[in-house]
């Protein structure tokens, strides 16, 4: 009898344990999040896993109409395709106690890009973290879109709407209702490594032909077509969402939708650094290019965009070496200032001419840096520099120095080249001053 009632505890405990999974009703509603035309998300409790879910729903007037059906299904097979921790995450996909039919995806806490542009840019709010913080959202976008690009996907609606901040860091793409496959093959090959060779699986992800997207923020070739629009339309979207996050401003914005699309496909918006004098010349031309008209003059993927955001934000590039012996002229007094050094060894003597007599103007060692002046200033040089031992130096030319120039905000650089001609000007106005104190020099 106790064999038999010991079992009979353990079989009612197995029941207990199984219960939440054997349920029809798994999900309950916790909250209301929003609805559309197509279906409606709610927050939903998952009995089995406890946890808190998305639940999004496709309309019960919708479930009977085969291309509405086919949508919210495209969605969600491309969501679950796209497994990056910048895009949510899909969980599962079933019909409801309603028979609706219904998917799982992560829950998101946070503010969208939308909410986060108009905050910081209130007067009171905005402050020097908010280009890294602007950066660091850019970067991200870039690392998701290159995955999803690699992925044969583009997503063809890119907005600050669309863009999810978590409370933790996160940067996250939603809504890819309008998402496409450029290149099929890519998703086709990769479903075709799990599929038997005689299963009739539909793995297709039909997508029509009409235009669908956001006005303000379309490629001007997505306003003509939805056929052929790959990688290079998602990059320009995110050029016009980054420039309106750095200027505040929506480049192509216009009273009706027409005008809009004209503005789209023909105006040049002014460069972000015209509009914002704190933003670096490198990013201002970063945009510059990813917003161009054509196609073809864009960055061709997202890896590319991120090279040059991360080429802009990393500063002091390992320069050549270049080893100097004793006694030879680095440059001369009068020569083109094409370039400045950095001495890693050995020493350099700073000389200059002053009515015939050679002037010893300074002695400089590891850490120093010389020629500077003339390649801020685009001027000749005002000395001339010869080693006193053997030397070896950073060498850095002045398309070098001018390419570290535009990572700093424009009036830095105005600054430093300011500095340098009112440096000039004070060289110049001592050796006069010395010539008129000492004429006899010879």
């Amino acid at each position: 009898m106790l064999i038999r009632r010991n079992q009979q505890i353990a079989s009612a405990s197995v029941r207990r344990l199984l219960q939440p999974f054997t349920s029809k009703k798994r999900y309950h509603t916790v909250d209301d999040i929003g609805e559309g035309g197509l279906s409606k998300v709610s927050s939903s409790f998952d009995s089995c896993l406890n946890r808190v879910v998305a639940v999004k729903e496709l309309r019960e007037e919708n479930l009977s109409d085969p291309d509405f059906l086919n949508a919210f299904i495209k969605e969600a097979r491309m969501i679950s395709y796209l497994d990056h921790p910048g895009v949510v995450t899909v969980y599962d996909a079933h019909l409801n106690e309603s028979q609706n039919l219904c998917y799982t995806m992560q829950l998101l806490s946070g503010q969208t890009l939308s909410e986060f542009l108009t905050h910081h840019l209130q007067p009171d709010v905005l402050n020097e973290n908010y280009l890294f913080e602007v950066l660091n959202i850019f970067t991200k976008l870039c690392e998701t879109l290159a995955y999803v690009h690699d992925k044969g996907v583009v997503h063809l609606d890119l907005k600050p709407e669309n863009i999810m901040l978590g409370h933790y860091g996160e940067v996250m793409i939603m809504d890819w209702g309008n998402a496409h496959l450029y290149d099929a093959d890519v998703y086709e090959d990769y479903f075709r490594t799990y599929l038997r060779a005689d299963s009739d699986f539909n793995i297709q992800l039909e997508s029509g032909d009409a235009i669908v997207g956001t006005p303000l923020y379309m490629s001007p070739e997505q306003t003509h077509t939805r056929s052929n629009l790959g990688p290079t339309s998602d990059i320009y979207s995110l050029g016009v969402m980054v420039y309106e996050l750095l200027t505040g401003q929506r480049p192509f914005a216009a009273p009706a939708v027409d005008d809009i699309v004209e503005h789209v496909r023909t105006l040049v918006p002014p460069p972000v650094h015209e509009l914002n004098p704190d933003i670096p010349l490198r990013i201002s031309h970063i945009l510059q290019k990813m917003m161009q008209k054509s196609p073809g003059d864009r960055h061709q993927c997202a890896r590319e965009v991120l090279t040059d955001i991360q080429a802009a934000q990393t500063s002091g590039q390992a320069f050549p070496e270049w080893e100097i012996p004793a006694g030879h002229i680095i440059f001369q007094e009068g020569d083109p200032g094409d370039f400045t050094i950095r001495i890693k060894t050995g020493k350099v003597e700073i000389s200059k001419e002053n009515q015939g007599t050679r002037m010893v103007l300074a002695e400089l060692g590891p850490g120093d840096i010389l020629g500077e002046l003339a390649v801020f200033s685009d001027i000749p040089r005002t000395a001339t520099a010869t080693t006193l031992e053997d030397s070896v130096v950073y060498l850095m030319r002045s398309t070098e120095v001018n390419a570290e120039m535009e990572k700093l905000s424009p009036w830095v650089s105005q600054m430093i080249t300011a500095l340098s001609n009112r440096f000039d000007a004070l060289n110049k106005s001592v050796m006069q001053m010395e010539k008129k104190n000492n004429p006899t020099a010879s």
